[in-house]
């Protein structure tokens, strides 16, 4: 026994060692996938940044370069010299801005007159002529712009070396950048940034955007290669590792933290029902054409010392736990001797589970009471639980059936099982959910469902009771619809023994009785 016990208490913390160790593990797996999905992110995160450079730039330049021309005079005096040296126009994305008058004679931002011959121009209205710095063995080509009038030229040499910083992150060598006109007149415009080698790979990733209209329809191309997959893997391990041990850390603590939790609760339920502090509450059920109580639902709760506990904090641990059984066969014994202090006409419900039809606990239970009140007990079959053994479910509904015991389906339509109950157990009389009721008078596409169960019951000769009413309009529309049998705050909230047998001495329902809800 000790052993056992020495078993039982090392598997939650071997449940919490491999849910540690399975997010490392999946991580782990699922590298390979990673690698590329990081690399791909990189390439558009970059391609993006370039792309919001190039914007900056073509406003700065367009914005600039309409002023200078404005301004300048084309004379080389101190004026165009300042002009150009100006550092709102002689900034981060000009690399030279030369002044060359009609004479030949001409000036420049590096002091002196500076004659540049394009490969390749195109020209634009009003003078614009774009091309390329002539090749050098040293230096890179980059953009000409070049405004021509009858006084003289004035031209602009485009910095370049932005790609190339833009470039180095955030890795060095991991990408290629190529920008072409697409007018065979424009080839030798081409400019190219990067590590080339990209070229050679067999299935380098890229990305490719155009852009501009003819004659200067562009296309700009992005290449990554197997460089930055490399750091991309690098990444990946950098930051996952660390990332995944840290999931398995919370989800571990979480599993152990949850289970502790429920162990905790279990205990205390355990100890509720060994202390009998799960009680009874009725709520009636009223006949809306006579206004007179027909039954009660008895509603469990737990009455620990003076407060009660609210449903929602226990019922779900004791139905995976099983307790919900030991709590069930209480409340009926407490039930039992509760009916001989209700008038002999009032019936009364109570909710069972799938266990107590599966393992005939409500047979054995009822034997042992010597089968009592046959026909004012019956028993309200929960969905929240699926039925898994249907034929031992059977045996035992009949078998009580046959005892004069009946059976109700309740919040019929929001769980497992519904018609498929009816049909298989012989149920005869169902309860409709609040949820559905609260959709009377509204646009509810629920509001249908509400209408199909209540004619698809009424079809098959099945007795309807509305759960969850609080207003007199669902009164009225559940009327329309001859659904009579009616629970909810409208007509009382529900109430310990005491308080219904002192409803019961009213002479009639005060409809302000649920107003005080506790």
């Amino acid at each position: 026994m000790a052993k056992e016990k020495t078993v039982i208490s090392k598997a939650p913390m071997r449940i919490a060692f491999a849910i540690l160790l399975s997010p490392l593990i999946i991580f782990l797996l699922a590298q390979p996938l990673w690698a590329p999905l990081v690399a791909q992110h990189l390439l558009n995160q970059k391609f993006a940044e370039i792309n919001q450079y190039l914007e900056q730039r073509s406003l700065a330049l367009d914005r600039m370069i309409t002023q200078q021309i404005q301004s300048l005079t084309f004379t080389c005096n101190s004026h165009d010299l300042q002009l150009i040296r100006d550092p709102q126009f002689y900034n981060r994305f000009v690399r030279l801005i030369g002044i060359e008058n009609a004479q030949g004679d001409g000036c420049s931002t590096v002091g002196y007159p500076i004659a540049l011959a394009a490969d390749s121009s195109a020209s634009e209205p009003m003078g614009f002529t774009l091309s390329a710095t002539p090749k050098t063995q040293t230096a890179s080509r980059e953009l000409l712009i070049q405004y021509s009038e009858p006084r003289g030229r004035v031209f602009w040499v485009v910095d370049g070396s932005w790609a190339q910083e833009l470039l180095r992150e955030p890795c060095s060598d991991c990408f290629y950048l190529q920008f072409k006109f697409l007018d065979p007149m424009l080839s030798e415009l081409a400019i190219q940034r990067g590590n080339i080698a990209i070229l050679g790979e067999s299935n380098p990733l890229s990305i490719r955007q155009h852009s501009g209209n003819a004659p200067f329809h562009s296309e700009q191309t992005l290449l990554a290669g197997e460089t930055l997959l490399t750091f991309a893997r690098q990444q990946v391990f950098t930051w996952g590792i660390p990332l995944a041990v840290l999931l398995g850390v919370f989800l571990s603590a979480s599993y152990l933290i949850l289970r502790n939790y429920r162990n905790s609760i279990e205990g205390l339920i355990e100890k509720g029902i060994r202390d009998e502090e799960f009680i009874p509450y009725y709520q009636p059920i009223v006949d809306s054409r006579t206004q007179e109580v027909v039954g009660y639902e008895v509603l469990l709760r737990w009455q620990k010392g003076h407060q009660l506990v609210p449903p929602s904090l226990f019922i779900s641990v004791a139905e995976d736990s099983g307790l919900v059984v030991k709590i069930t066969n209480q409340l009926i014994q407490q039930v039992y001797r509760d009916l001989a202090l209700l008038p002999a006409e009032r019936w009364v419900s109570i909710n069972v589970v799938a266990d107590h039809l599966e393992q005939h606990h409500l047979t054995h239970l009822l034997e042992e009471l010597h089968w009592p009140y046959s026909e004012r007990l019956k028993f309200e079959l929960t969905e929240r639980v699926p039925i898994k053994a249907m034929t031992q479910a059977q045996e035992e509904v009949f078998y009580l059936l046959k005892k004069g015991y009946q059976f109700k389906i309740d919040d019929f339509g929001t769980g497992y099982g519904g018609f498929a109950y009816l049909q298989n157990l012989q149920i005869s009389s169902i309860k409709i959910d609040k949820m559905f009721v609260d959709t009377i008078n509204t646009h509810d596409v629920k509001i249908s469902v509400l209408d199909s169960i209540i004619a698809s019951a009424q079809g098959g000769n099945i007795e309807v009771i509305a759960e969850g009413v609080e207003h007199q309009y669902q009164v009225d529309y559940l009327a329309e619809r001859n659904v009579f049998w009616i629970q909810g705050y409208f007509y009382a909230k529900p109430m310990p023994l005491e308080q219904v047998l002192a409803f019961e001495k009213q002479p009639s329902i005060p409809l302000d009785f649920a107003t005080s809800k506790t």
